[in-house]
């Protein structure tokens, strides 16, 4: 007698598993193997009313803490980096020179996150303050030379 093939089942997993998948994929794993996931807390079943109502703030947590721990580690680089601009009487460094000075060292940062009110117009050292997001701040440290 030929037994009947098992029809998988979708689950989210909830943590990392080698032989699975990663912390917030949805994977096919047979009845069995469901059973014991779920028993040992280790995965949730992948409804479409669980995935909308249920784990979608899951996935979505998981996505903010990356993006965070992303900006964590941007942080820390601009605030090991120092940008030496050459002024004259004329021109002075700006937000504008500052971003492409960034981009050169590849951040992509936008116009609104530097705090400068005005122009570098002097020789000297200068920490200038990004705004980040999730409430991070770097201070980028920038040398004027004439």
């Amino acid at each position: 007698m030929k037994r009947k093939k098992d029809k998988k089942i979708p689950v989210l997993l909830l943590e990392d598993m080698s032989n699975l998948g990663q912390r917030g994929e949805i994977v096919l794993v047979k009845p069995g193997y469901f059973r014991y996931l779920i028993s040992q807390k280790k995965a949730l079943l992948a409804s479409k009313e669980k995935l909308e109502n249920e784990l979608k703030p899951l996935v979505l947590e998981e996505k903010i803490k990356s993006r965070e721990t992303i900006i964590q580690k941007m942080k820390e680089q601009i605030e090991n980096l120092v940008l030496e601009f050459k002024i004259n009487q004329y021109s002075g460094v700006s937000k504008e020179k500052i971003i492409q000075a960034l981009k050169e060292k590849g951040f992509n940062i936008s116009k609104n996150s530097i705090e400068l009110k005005e122009k570098i117009k002097k020789e000297g050292e200068y920490l200038i303050p990004i705004n980040l997001g999730f409430n991070l701040k770097a201070n980028l440290k920038i040398k004027c030379s004439a």
